[in-house]
């Protein structure tokens, strides 16, 4: 073989050695754009597109079973759609009602013990009797619910809204018995009680530090160590029926 030849055939060789390191670069390069592709297109996708379609399976099967039986003690019903529902002396004892949907839902006398109800919407519900004892109300909409007689002790009601809800208590002529909310060791700090109606409530002990209280009606209320510091205090009616207005501003 001439020095030519040799030459040339080791012309070729390289050559042919540096089309193979571009192919094998541009596969790697086809792996990296591929794989960057799909985390783009996971991190894109909505969590419901994600989500597990046994779990939203189970909390389906678990509204059918509420509505059927009355009782769903320690089930799963996050974000679950109850709007309007008749749920009267339902059993919800330590459910999970996260998120959840109970606009203009009739609990009277339900049992929500134990119950996390954060950030549901329970506008417009009848709450009337009805019991969330140590429940977990974080953030949940309250507002233009009835809830005389509802039991609230040791709830979390934190930063929950309770604009215009009415739960205005009395004693009853007939018998003397004192009817109203009791909400005796709640924690209600920086929630919205805007005009709410809490005559004769029971708010022994509870937390309404840095809670809105503009336009709320509190005569007759037992406030012994309720916490109301930095309250906002406008228009407000505490238990000696005087209108507090220190807030106004």
């Amino acid at each position: 073989m001439t020095a030519f030849h040799i030459h040339i055939n080791l012309s070729l060789y390289f050559r042919w050695m540096l089309l193979l390191n571009q192919v094998q670069e541009m596969s790697i390069m086809a792996k990296v754009l591929f794989s960057g592709f799909f985390v783009a297109m996971a991190i894109a996708l909505p969590s419901s597109a994600l989500a597990d379609p046994s779990s939203d399976r189970i909390q389906a099967l678990n509204r059918q079973r509420l509505i059927e039986t009355n009782r769903c003690q320690g089930c799963n019903l996050q974000n679950t759609d109850l709007n309007g529902l008749k749920l009267i002396g339902a059993d919800l004892n330590k459910a999970n009602l996260q998120g959840a949907n109970l606009r203009s839902v009739d609990l009277r006398g339900a049992n929500l013990q134990e119950a996390n109800l954060t950030y549901s919407d329970l506008s417009y519900a009848d709450l009337r009797l009805a019991n969330f004892s140590q429940a977990n109300l974080q953030g949940a909409n309250l507002s233009n619910t009835h809830l005389l007689e509802a039991s609230f002790r040791q709830s979390n009601l934190q930063e929950s809204n309770l604009t215009d809800t009415y739960a205005d208590g009395y004693v009853d002529p007939f018998t003397s018995v004192r009817q109203f909310v009791d909400l005796e060791g709640a924690n209600l700090l920086k929630a919205n009680l805007t005009n709410a109606k809490l005559g004769f409530a029971n708010l022994e002990g509870a937390n309404l530090s840095e809670g809105n209280l503009v336009d709320a009606y509190l005569e007759n209320a037992s406030l012994i160590n309720t916490n109301l510091t930095n309250a906002k205090l406008c228009n407000t009616t505490l238990q000696d029926g005087a209108v507090n207005n220190q807030n106004c501003r």
